[in-house]
């Protein structure tokens, strides 16, 4: 059995992730997901919006995350995120009340500015409306 990754989530204000996995999968900004095993070439890259998958124990998890980088080595997986949280850490009630304003948002912008504030809101919301759909937050 492969030796396990250390996987660590941080943002400006927490650190919000921290275990050792079996696997990781991350959202890069302009080349789709990385999937990374034990051993993995190291590599630093920009992070996109997207859902952070793990697994431990033979369960898939996952987290959010909104932009960053991570910094991948053979045994850890560094990522260092704008924001990012827990799947309990995310109302799905509020989730799809964002996506309704950002929604009505997107219809009312007046400018560039205000479109891409109402994009940025509405793929934030569709990112939490995702990870909490997942059954109770653990595996599919």
């Amino acid at each position: 059995m492969p030796e396990p990754i250390q996987l660590e989530v941080v943002t400006p204000q927490r650190r919000v992730f921290s275990a050792w996995v079996s696997e990781v999968s991350f959202p890069s900004e302009h080349r789709g997901y990385y999937g990374i095993l034990p051993g993995h070439t190291p590599v630093m890259t920009p992070l996109g919006n997207g859902l952070i998958y793990y697994t431990q124990d033979g369960q898939r998890h996952w987290l959010t995350v909104f932009g960053g980088f991570a910094e991948v080595g053979p045994d850890h997986v560094t990522i260092l995120a704008r924001d990012s949280e827990t799947v309990d850490m995310i109302d799905p009630t509020q989730a799809e009340a964002d996506r309704v304003r950002a929604l009505k948002l997107l219809k009312e912008a007046q400018t560039e500015h205000d479109l891409a504030d109402a994009k940025a809101a509405l793929d934030v919301s569709l990112v939490r409306i995702q990870a909490s759909g997942h059954p109770g937050g653990h595996g599919y």
